[in-house]
């Protein structure tokens, strides 16, 4: 299954782990509302003073996660960025474009 960094950055006011707000992030990044939207969560953190959520997920796509984060309050920035392993970046070749085929 594909592999995404979901990275929402949004204002101090509307902080998802503010007190009041802390128990609904905490049930919605859970493993079984995940599943709802075919998502496993892989890893998540919010970055201390930067008021950034970063989730590592598996979804089929990236509306699968936009549709899982759509509870997160705005304003707001969501981007869903496709990724991948360090195996599988080192398969490859490269963080880069795939290679093209061998004429």
């Amino acid at each position: 299954m594909p592999l995404f960094v979901a990275r929402h950055r949004h204002q101090p006011g509307h902080c998802p782990a503010a007190p009041g707000r802390g128990p609904l992030l905490l049930a919605r990044v859970s493993a079984a509302a995940a599943a709802r939207h075919g998502v496993t969560v892989q890893a998540e953190a919010l970055l201390d003073d930067q008021h950034l959520l970063l989730l590592i997920v598996q979804a089929p796509s990236p509306q699968a996660v936009h549709q899982f984060l759509a509870f997160l309050p705005g304003p707001g920035d969501l981007q869903v960025l496709p990724a991948r392993t360090a195996e599988q970046a080192v398969q490859r070749g490269g963080c880069g474009p795939a290679p093209g085929p061998v004429p």
